[in-house]
């Protein structure tokens, strides 16, 4: 899979649309500063679903879109397309090509597709998902961003490692399932309180269906009432509108005669207005004739005067013409003399010139003589010096030999000192390492040890952190259960409690047992302890009594009972202790297999004992029978009670109570466990922070002594070089000596053979000046012959130009004098060509002004007719008038009695709509079932007073108690759903857990030890390492980054140089890419802030790496240009618009090295 297309429409400075097909391999973006290339980059990033413009480089999102320029419109729309190769199926679409395309208009709406299909922005966010390719992926690198991966936190640089492990997408749907699992929890708190308020409005139905039947049977009884006094409405309606539609008729009638006469005078009106147009059009075409005839007079009149005018300026050029005539005559009689004279002085001065010519020519034979002389003198001069120079050149090299050879025995005595202090302080350097390093190592062995105990503490606070916080989600799970067990309680207290105050004994217990009277104990059910399974059997036992208040004496019984006829409300039954009876004798029927006293199953105080003994005798249960001395009671075991409240109130305010101790003990132990919680996680915490920092600590103590040790060698091996070349120092010392005696002989040879020279080449020298001397006098003579000569020559020729000049004007003024005859015919050719034309314009003047004349009499006469008919249009348009407003007058009329006949039908319709809308029924099926009733309005109000008196009553309540019951046992289904669909989940989620923490471990294993390599091939050396800041927490673990140049001390990565950082990043980048390789990779400058080598190792990565990764770079650095195999240009020819050009380098290299025929 690769990139195999780019289209940008209206996107940033692409104002016109682009196309770059790309191929395999390593592409190039080229081009000045400013010219749009990191836009290329950015529509990559926007087409792939960026949403921040801040990541774009832009103010808004809205300014992606074409802004526009000087000379260009802004665009209202930017479009931006990506198209893949999609053969190996890398992208989850069974297509072999996959075209990804964004679009944004100006209206603030986007659109996105999917080969033309659209789509949502989230579709193509998941199709890119552990490609490598997206928002959060390594596949694209902004300018200036490639150390990011470095200053990123260790979570934040996590995300480079899950996308390239392939988690992405588990992580997404982990967060997906969390949501869900949210939703669910909501769900099943939200059923739970909808069960419990549907339980009570199925118990409060039963009530209302009883009340509904009773108010069905008035309101039907009031319906036929109802309707049958509308229908007598709407036979008096009837007749009314009968009565006004008579009155209507002739209104109509005459309305109708005068719309005919309206018509006919408008018809008149139309014909008039038709002639009155036709007339106008005429009128109109006449004018215009006038209008063209006056143009024609003044276009005559015009060429009259351009006439006249034109005669007068043939006349004044006839005068200037004459002028010139009569200066041609004068000059032509003062030049041929002149010509003349000019002849014969040239010819005189012309016969000197020989003499001149030889007496010149004697001189320059004589300076030649001397001459030769000189150039032999000079000669010899040349090739004396020219050995005094070798000399001299020989004595210089051997002098210098001797200088540089002397102070080569200086320098070679400077170095041979030098290295003995070398020798020496390399010595005490290895002493100095060693030490060091045994102290490194020391350390090493200390840092591992805190290190482990660290490591152990953190384990324990862990291990106690988990034991607190499972016991603390454990108090969770219960106070939750308790909540709601409560809340079902509470309700179902406040529901009976409700239906209670509808129980007049009920009413009456609770004020006595609230009244304060002294004497009352309470209930004989609260007095008594019963185990839950007698409950049934005890209840028939006792039965009424059960409910009974006991009392101490029969004053009290009689106190609350005033109390209550006091109150006014509420009754009770009393059990007097005083009065209670003696216990009688066990009947016979105790020997009934199985029998079994009820008194046994109850336990109570002592006082109340002869109470109970006396309301049980002879009471025994079998089974479930319950036998008393004259009745028995039996049946199911489970019984369902319409007055609930008697025997749940006290176990409901029972169980409250209970569950509200219970959630105070466990809110106690849980705001105890708290700060134990914060404790061991702090704890924990700052364990794996000092382990964290030791571990840091020890890798850099690590680091430091193999540094040491590096050192330690790089030392030795220089002692031993600098030994060696102390030896070779010594040796060449004296070879420097014996050099220096041989050169210092030579030179005092060659100082005798100089002084030699030097008497010779003065000899030759005075010879040499006495010759230059004559040579000087006699240039000196020549030169003023030659001057004497040449000034001759130039004489002659300014007379000979002179003349020349003179004979040029006479033929001049001779061709000037021919030419002022044909002037003057020209002249009158003109003057007669104009007369003639001022007399055919003045006839034809006289022409149109007759012409005129005539068109003004008949327009005269045309707009007297127009007036006349304008006249007649008046009289008509009065007529129509006065008929119009006689038409208004009986609309009018007929407008009020046809509302008057609305008003009537509105309200017969609104009886039948009454019907319709209250009864649903038509008046004819009124008629047909209500016609026999006799309505009596009395009556009628009766039903609508007591129906209104009974309240709104539920008059669908045994279909809401079916519906209600069926909703019920839905909602029962949908909790049973939502609990498996929440186990699933959390199944769900704990699979993608385990395959996070698989994958992310074994990507992060292979990322680490490629990154070791990588980084050590870029910078030729030094170590790196990727450590795990929660090792054992891999769903939330970061990612540090050590490093160490080589030949550095261990340094944090954000005291790196640039350089340093971008190939770190790039080690790690490339890393990724080793792992799961993305399908392209763009990088905007990454190779800015490295040096010429480092551009060398990055090239060949880059080369190495393209086979499985399209390559996608945009620089400004040659090197990396020559890896391309096709090169894109951003120019702006225009500016504002950015425009590419490309050229594909393996094409061209192929044609360059291609070897050409030879042409025969």
């Amino acid at each position: 899979m690769y990139l195999k297309a780019l289209e940008i429409y209206g996107f940033k400075s692409f104002a016109n649309k682009v196309k770059m097909p790309l191929k395999p391999g390593i592409t190039c973006i080229v081009g000045p500063n400013g010219c749009g290339k990191s836009n290329v980059v950015d529509s990559l990033k926007w087409c792939i679903g960026e949403m921040s413009w801040k990541s774009l480089r832009m103010p808004s999102m809205m300014d992606v879109i074409f802004a526009g320029t000087t000379k260009r419109q802004a665009q209202n729309m930017g479009e931006v397309a990506m198209t893949f190769d999609n053969e190996s199926r890398k992208l989850p679409l069974d297509f072999s090509e996959v075209t990804v395309t964004r679009k944004i208009y100006r209206s603030e709406e986007s659109e996105y597709f999917i080969n033309k299909v659209q789509c949502r922005l989230k579709d193509i966010r998941e199709m890119f998902l552990d490609t490598g390719i997206g928002t959060d992926g390594y596949a694209i690198i902004d300018q200036g961003e490639v150390e990011t991966v470095l200053s990123s936190s260790a979570e934040q640089r996590r995300e480079l490692f899950e996308e390239a492990a392939g988690v992405s997408k588990y992580k997404a749907k982990r967060e997906e399932a969390g949501r869900k699992l949210e939703k669910v929890e909501i769900d099943l708190n939200r059923l739970a309180d909808s069960m419990v308020l549907l339980d009570e409005q199925i118990k409060k139905l039963d009530k209302e269906a009883a009340k509904a039947r009773l108010q069905q049977k008035y309101k039907e009884e009031l319906t036929g009432g109802e309707i049958s006094l509308l229908l007598r409405e709407g036979d008096a309606f009837a007749a009314r509108s009968t009565e006004a539609a008579a009155r209507l008729e002739p209104i109509k009638k005459e309305l109708g005669e005068i719309a005919v006469a309206m018509t006919g005078l408008e018809g008149e009106i139309a014909a008039l207005t038709l002639t009155l147009s036709q007339k106008g059009e005429e009128q109109r075409v006449l004018k215009e004739a006038m209008s063209s005839v006056k143009t024609d007079k003044v276009q005559a009149e015009g060429r009259i005067v351009a006439g006249d005018g034109m005669l007068a300026e043939i006349a004044a050029q006839r005068e200037s013409l004459g002028t010139s005539e009569r200066r041609n005559s004068e000059k032509l009689a003062v030049t041929a003399p002149r010509i003349e004279e000019l002849r014969l002085k040239l010819s005189s001065d012309e016969g000197g010139l020989p003499a001149l010519q030889a007496e010149y020519e004697a001189s320059a034979a004589a300076l030649a003589g001397v001459a030769d002389q000189m150039r032999a003198a000079d000669e010899a001069a040349d090739n004396m010096a020219r050995e005094m120079n070798e000399a001299y050149s020989r004595e210089m090299e051997i002098s210098n030999k001797i200088a540089v050879t002397g102070s080569n025995i200086g320098h070679h005595n400077e170095a041979k000192a030098g290295l003995e202090k070398d020798i020496n302080d390399i010595g005490s350097a290895v002493t100095v390492i060693e030490a060091r390093i045994e102290e490194l190592k020391a350390r090493s062995a200390a840092l591992s040890a805190e290190l482990n105990a660290e490591k152990e503490k953190a384990a324990a606070a862990e291990a106690r952190a988990r034991e607190l916080s499972d016991r603390i989600s454990q108090i969770d799970f219960r106070l939750s259960d308790i909540r709601e067990k409560k809340a079902w309680n509470s309700s179902r207290l406040e529901a009976i409690l409700a239906q209670g105050e509808h129980d007049t004994y009920w009413v009456g217990i609770n004020g006595v047992l609230n009244s304060g009277i002294a004497g009352v104990k309470g209930t004989l059910r609260h007095l008594l302890s019963i185990r839950k399974e007698d409950r049934v059997t005890v209840d028939d036992a006792l039965g009424r009594f059960l409910d009974s208040v006991v009392c101490d004496t029969a004053a009290s019984a009689q106190e609350a009972i005033e109390y209550l006829k006091h109150l006014g409300k509420g009754r009770c039954r009393f059990l007097i202790l005083e009065r209670a009876p003696a216990a009688p004798a066990q009947p016979d029927g105790w020997s009934a297999p199985n029998a079994q006293r009820m008194l046994d199953k109850i336990s109570c105080d002592a006082a109340y004992l002869p109470l109970v003994t006396g309301l049980l005798a002879g009471v025994y249960s079998s089974g479930s029978a319950v036998h008393g001395p004259f009745w028995v009671t039996g049946g199911v075991d489970e019984v369902v009670s319409n007055e609930p409240y008697w025997e749940e109130e006290g176990d409901l305010k029972g169980q409250i109570t209970a569950l509200d101790a219970e959630t105070a003990a466990l809110e106690t132990e849980r705001n105890g466990l708290l700060p134990q919680l914060d404790e061991a996680r702090n704890a924990g915490n700052a364990a794996g922070e000092r382990g964290r920092a030791l571990d840091i600590d020890f890798h850099k103590n690590e680091t430091e002594a193999a540094g040491a040790g590096d050192d330690l060698r790089l030392k030795r091996e220089s002692l031993a070089l600098s030994q060696s070349e102390k030896e070779k120092a010594a040796s060449a010392v004296a070879a420097a000596e014996g050099e220096f005696a041989a050169l210092v002989e030579n030179k005092a040879a060659l100082g005798a053979a100089t002084e030699t020279k030097k008497a010779e080449q003065a000899a030759l020298g005075e010879k040499k000046n006495a010759l230059h001397d004559e040579f000087a006098r006699q240039k000196e003579e020549l030169g003023g012959r030659k001057a004497n000569l040449d000034n001759y020559r130039q004489n002659l020729e300014a007379l000979k130009g002179e003349l020349a000049r003179a004979e040029g004007d006479l033929a001049s003024l001779t061709e000037e004098k021919s030419h002022f005859e044909e002037r003057r015919a020209e002249l009158a050719s003109r003057e007669e060509r104009y007369k003639g034309e001022i007399a055919s314009s003045r006839a034809r003047l006289a022409e149109l002004m007759h012409d005129l004349a005539e068109k003004e009499i008949i327009d005269r006469s045309m707009e007297d007719e127009l007036n006349e008919m304008r006249s007649t249009m008046a009289r008509l348009n009065a007529n129509l008038a006065d008929n119009r407003a006689l038409s208004s007058e009986n609309e009018k009329i007929r407008y009020q009695i046809e509302t008057e006949l609305a008003t009537i039908a509105a309200r017969a319709d609104e009886t039948a709509k009454r019907m319709a809308d209250e009864w649903n029924v038509t008046p004819a099926e009124a008629r047909e079932r209500y016609a026999g009733i006799d309505a009596d309005h009395d009556r009628v109000l009766f039903l609508r007073r007591r129906v209104a008196e009974m309240g709104n009553v539920n008059m669908t309540a045994p279909e809401e108690y079916e519906a209600l019951t069926q909703r019920y046992n839905f909602m029962n289904s949908q909790v049973e759903d939502l609990n498996r669909a929440k186990a699933d989940l959390r199944s769900a989620i704990n699979k993608i857990n385990d395959t996070t923490r698989e994958n992310f471990k074994v990507t992060f294993d292979k990322v680490r030890v490629y990154f070791k390599e990588i980084y050590s091939l870029l910078f030729n050396g030094g170590e790196a390492d990727l450590v795990l800041t929660m090792p054992d927490n891999l769903l939330e673990t970061g990612v540090e980054i050590l490093a160490h140049p080589p030949g550095k001390k261990l340094v944090s990565i954000t005291q790196l140089s640039g350089g340093e950082k971008a190939l770190t990043a790039l080690a790690l980048l490339f890393s990724f890419f080793r792992v799961n390789p993305s399908p392209f990779c763009v990088m905007d400058e990454a190779d800015a802030p490295l040096d010429e080598a480092n551009v060398e190792r990055f090239v060949r990565l880059i080369k190495e790496f393209s086979a499985t990764t399209q390559f996608i770079v945009i620089t400004h650095n040659k090197r990396t240009m020559e890896a391309a195999d096709t090169l894109y240009g951003v120019t702006m020819e225009e500016l504002g618009v950015s425009k590419l050009i490309s050229v594909d380098l393996k094409r061209a290299t192929n044609l360059a090295t291609q070897e050409q025929p030879v042409g025969v």
